[in-house]
């Protein structure tokens, strides 16, 4: 790291991608150094919008030249394990989106190899930078629900709902709704409610899409749904769904949290989000409304621009290599999330309840 800059490196160049390119460009402590892409010319223009001196098309020549402290990986399922392996070995500290690998062994392979070379890790789940689901998160640990006893999570968009190959509906590439969005409310309710014991899971393919050199491969699903046991003794039911018409409200991820002093309610989409609860003795719900300081330079009528204000997502993990901070959410997180997924297949598989392995199995 120079004395006053964190140098990145950035793996990707779709428009999700530049979402972590404005992100990291808003931080004064961070120097985006180099950018990777397939598709030089596309690289090229991308690197062109955002200042970015060196582009390449082989991850490993961006590894080796020595010019970055950390890596940020936008890149297909399939590649994060090899990509953060080579990161973490050639001393880069690495952010990796979601879901962290396609396997459970892949992801805890990542996550003890960043334990080990002692380098910053983070899994990153995009919905824990959202304001409303951070002050959701305060209020049950400031006690609004006590013991939760029961949940539902849900997450639906419609972007896949054509008929083109998708490499994440591609089993050898990716792992379907389940591992794309299941991630992220499985991270949901750890955050929320705790470990996971054991999962049931109902997977289906709503879509035939072909490919596009006309191989066969074998399909994953792109709508799941999920049983959850907690082991603190909490329940839940999870859905995901990529083919679900959303209009203005383009994806819309739905909480719901049960206690035993009242129930939370947040429904969070791209066109707003409203947060309800109802404590016990109440004769209906409210609308909470965030506190003002919450937002800390964030338009309410702008939330989506929270990552590029808060310490958040890849401000969080560069203020944390400045800082030498932990991390949250890390690899370990990432992890403990496809334990999860990985028992949802097994349980859909066999139609039964499969449990999720502890830390020391």
């Amino acid at each position: 790291m120079t004395e006053s800059k964190v140098r990145l490196g950035v793996i990707g160049t779709t428009w999700y991608a530049e979402t972590h390119l404005r992100n990291i460009q808003s931080h004064p402590g961070a120097e985006l150094v180099a950018i990777t892409g397939r598709d030089r010319n596309k690289a090229t223009e991308v690197a062109g919008r955002y200042n970015i001196p060196l582009v390449y098309t082989d991850y490993r020549d961006m590894i080796d030249g020595g010019n970055i402290d950390a890596i940020v990986i936008v890149a297909p399922d399939e590649m994060h394990l090899p990509i953060t392996m080579d990161a973490l070995d050639a001393g880069l500290h690495v952010l990796c989106e979601k879901p962290l690998a396609t396997t459970a062994a892949d992801a805890r392979a990542m996550y003890e190899r960043a334990e080990s070379t002692g380098q910053k890790h983070m899994s990153f789940f995009a919905l824990r930078t959202s304001v409303h689901h951070r002050y959701l998160r305060t209020l049950i640990e400031d006690g609004y629900l006590g013991q939760v006893y029961s949940a539902q999570f849900s997450l639906a968009h419609g972007f896949f709902r054509g008929d083109d190959y998708q490499w994440r509906f591609d089993s050898a590439r990716g792992t379907g709704a389940l591992g794309d969005l299941g991630c992220y409310v499985i991270d949901q309710a750890r955050w929320y409610i705790g470990d996971i014991a054991r999962v049931s899971a109902n997977l289906r393919n709503t879509i035939a899409r072909s490919h596009p050199e006309g191989n066969a491969y074998r399909p994953a699903n792109d709508a799941a749904i999920l049983g959850v046991e907690f082991r603190n003794g909490a329940q839940a039911t999870m859905s995901t769904n990529v083919v679900a018409y959303q209009a203005d409200r383009m994806q819309t991820n739905t909480v719901v949290l049960q206690g035993e002093g009242g129930t939370l309610e947040l429904q969070h989409t791209f066109a707003g989000a409203v947060l309800r609860g109802a404590r016990a003795g109440d004769n209906k719900f409210r609308t909470l409304e965030i506190p003002v300081d919450w937002w800390e330079g964030v338009d309410p009528n702008d939330p989506g621009t929270v990552g590029q204000v808060h310490s958040v997502g890849d401000r969080a993990f560069i203020d944390a290599i400045i800082n030498d901070e932990t991390i949250l959410p890390s690899f370990y997180d990432g992890w403990k999330v496809q334990q999860v997924i990985e028992a949802a297949f097994d349980a859909n598989t066999k139609g039964s309840w499969e449990c999720v392995p502890g830390d020391g199995t």
